[in-house]
């Protein structure tokens, strides 16, 4: 394998992405009803990074963010967006 293949099927890497924006999701509730607003990526050719886009971001709210994220397994990268 070559520079950022993953060696994992193109179907598991799909299932991956599934369950992690799923976790994500679940893990992100009580922020969603709170009212953020934002979006989830997991990108094949990454899969080991999380990115959260988020509409009007604090360092408070990112800090809550990865607090949240901690323990999935991902490395999570929270942005403006």
């Amino acid at each position: 394998m070559s520079g950022g293949e993953s060696g994992m099927r193109p179907d598991l890497i799909d299932q991956h992405i599934a369950a992690m924006t799923t976790a994500s999701t679940n893990l992100l509730r009580q922020m969603r009803d709170e009212g953020l607003r934002y979006r989830v990526i997991v990108r094949p050719e990454d899969t080991a990074t999380m990115h959260v886009h988020v509409h009007q971001l604090t360092p408070e709210i990112a800090e809550r963010i990865h607090r949240c994220l901690a323990g999935i397994g991902m490395r999570v990268d929270v942005q403006e967006g």
